[in-house]
């Protein structure tokens, strides 16, 4: 009721960086802006105030100064504090207020532009389109979309069933055995993780990831206020042991190919992953960006009950289709489900049409087998120009089609300094830092050849090699400074 100040509203959080006082006069500015306060009301005495709070009588009056200095409230003798009257225009719109601090957090790199190096950019790992049947592709689509009505309409809650049944078959060959009822088609493979975060996790969780890892789960585990748990990369791929001493809600781990690393996971190693998952009661979700090595078991296949396996066709057909899949146990795809319908009801129904129609062709067979082989040649001259060019360096990955290279660099030299130097130079590449969990800057770089002309390589990574020999330089001269 207007003119009646209910003090047991004003909640004050202290272990807020906002001063109290601050606390004390926003609360009553809004219920002045509301209405729940007139003019000329008379607010309770600073003592009042203060006892009804449990805090200082000082911070009380510090409050009302602040109210007067706004125009809001006026101390009159006889009456105390008493209100002036609603502020006379709207109050300024300010993002920096309204902005959570989760997406405060967010990387501006998220809005940025593709990075394109004049000489080289090894900052990308996306497919190169030139390699996708476009045409045949569009005539799918085109006859998906004019001759059937029924992909107007809503599809079934887990996507449409011939494109399940074409996932379903895919994942058979890879040892995976799920019914196109245990697969939930998503929006790509970044939405399938959204969504495992949303549904089974809440804030202060702990995720268990490989340390470093994909930057986008890290981005999405920060959306969710979740606690990372690393697991640092060996040669054979991510030491368990620290998830044998945590409960966790997720484990996430990329077994084939791992980004940024470029490591396969060996057999021993993913049966301690597991082990040490189960021990902790956790979920795993294993990111099958890359399509498994020959003679390697997905973690999928060794306990189906305890891993949901995340695919996606951005790697053989193009990024710009958001066609993923989650393909786990009944129970964990229908809480999937439920939280997805929530959020966007489905993936547009007529690509997915064409996009089962294209797999049952195996027309993505054929652009994946040409982009491979192009790769692997990619991969060879980058592996070739790294030992010229930087000899005696280390890395992991780039071997046959892998396009990935995890650069150590030399004399502990930061990563995102040499991804400044080699960009003043024309050429791209990710820090390491983009990739770490606990957000240090690594001596360590990302290179993709993924997107890299071959007769770029070289030159881009010649330049590299300067960039790099640059913050040498820089660090031995700070070393070298007399102390004063």
């Amino acid at each position: 009721m207007p003119g009646q100040l209910d003090l047991g509203q004003i909640s004050l959080d202290r272990h807020s960086p906002q001063p109290l006082a601050d606390q004390v006069s926003s609360a009553i500015e809004r219920w002045i802006e509301g209405g729940a306060l007139d003019e000329n009301d008379r607010l309770p005495t600073t003592r009042e105030l203060a006892a009804a709070l449990g805090i200082n009588r000082g911070t009380v009056q510090a409050a009302y100064r602040q109210l007067q200095d706004r125009g809001l409230v006026a101390a009159r003798v006889g009456s105390g504090s008493v209100v002036r009257g609603r502020a006379a225009r709207p109050r300024e719109l300010r993002l920096e207020t309204l902005l959570s601090h989760r997406a405060a957090e967010l990387s501006d790199d998220a809005l940025a532009p593709a990075r394109s190096g004049s000489v080289a950019d090894f900052s990308r790992l996306a497919p190169d389109e030139r390699f996708f049947p476009l045409e045949e592709f569009t005539r799918t689509l085109a006859y998906a979309w004019s001759r059937r009505r029924d992909l107007w309409q809503y599809a079934p809650p887990l996507g449409l069933e011939e494109l399940r049944a074409e996932i379903s078959r895919r994942l058979s060959d890879l040892g995976i055995a799920r019914t196109p009822e245990e697969i939930l088609v998503v929006s790509g493979a970044q939405q399938g993780l959204d969504l495992l975060f949303r549904t089974f996790t809440d804030p202060h969780d702990v995720v268990a990831v490989e340390s470093p890892t994909y930057s986008g789960a890290l981005a999405l585990a920060r959306l969710s206020e979740v606690s990372l748990l690393p697991m640092p990369m060996e040669d054979d791929g991510p030491d368990a042991r620290p998830l044998r001493a945590h409960e966790a809600k997720l484990v996430y781990v990329m077994p084939e190919r791992q980004n940024p690393t470029g490591i396969t996971t060996s057999g021993a190693r993913r049966r301690a992953l597991l082990e040490a998952a189960i021990a902790s009661g956790a979920l795993v979700v294993e990111d099958g960006f890359e399509e498994p090595e020959p003679g390697r078991t997905p973690l999928a296949a060794l306990e189906p009950e305890r891993v949901a396996w995340l695919g996606t066709l951005s790697k053989d057909l193009v990024p710009g289709f958001r066609i993923g899949w989650i393909a786990a146990p009944p129970s964990i795809v229908d809480c999937l489900a439920r939280t997805k319908k929530a959020t966007d009801f489905q993936t547009p129904v007529p690509l997915q049409a064409a996009v089962a129609a294209f797999l049952r062709a195996g027309a993505d067979r054929k652009a994946r087998a040409a982009r491979l082989e192009e790769v692997s040649q990619r991969s060879a001259a980058a592996a070739a120009a790294l030992s010229a060019h930087l000899p005696g360096s280390r890395w992991t990955g780039g071997e046959g089609s892998n396009p990935l290279f995890w650069l150590h660099l030399p004399g502990g030299a930061s990563g995102r300094a040499v991804a400044q130097a080699a960009s003043a130079r024309g050429v791209a590449v990710s820090p390491g830092g983009d990739f770490d969990p606990l957000r240090r800057d690594l001596p360590c770089v990302r290179l993709s050849v993924s997107r890299v002309e071959r007769r770029d390589i070289e030159p881009g990574i010649a330049r590299l090699a300067e960039a790099i020999r640059e913050v040498q330089s820089g660090m031995s001269a700070v070393l070298a400074a007399p102390v004063v």
